[in-house]
């Protein structure tokens, strides 16, 4: 059994490659796959910011920001996390991979 399926996203101007692979065999993973392809060619920037401590993140995450500056919420993947100590204070500082796109 073969799946095929066309995916674009907002403003759909550029294709990525095909994506073959033989275990894909229902639409819904093959969804998965193509939405995971596109996020990992998406241009992005690194971002660090530091918070409260948090001890349940993980690499991978999603992270939802709030760019009070612009006004504007975005969301980006956690990619590197360190945790910080320093007398009575902790807190954590992540890199997030901003998608480009949202700044144009």
């Amino acid at each position: 059994m073969s799946v095929d399926i066309v995916v674009t996203r907002v403003p759909g101007d550029r294709a990525g490659a095909d994506v073959v692979e033989g275990i894909l065999s229902t639409v819904v993973i093959a969804i998965l796959r193509g939405t995971m392809e596109i996020d990992d060619s998406e241009p992005v920037i690194v971002v660090t910011l530091s918070t409260n401590y948090r001890p349940g993140v993980r690499k991978g995450d999603i992270a939802e920001v709030l760019d009070e500056l612009q006004g504007k919420t975005w969301r980006g993947r956690i990619v590197d996390i360190n945790h910080n100590v320093q007398e009575a204070d902790l807190w954590t500082d992540l890199d997030i991979e901003k998608p480009t796109r949202l700044y144009t």
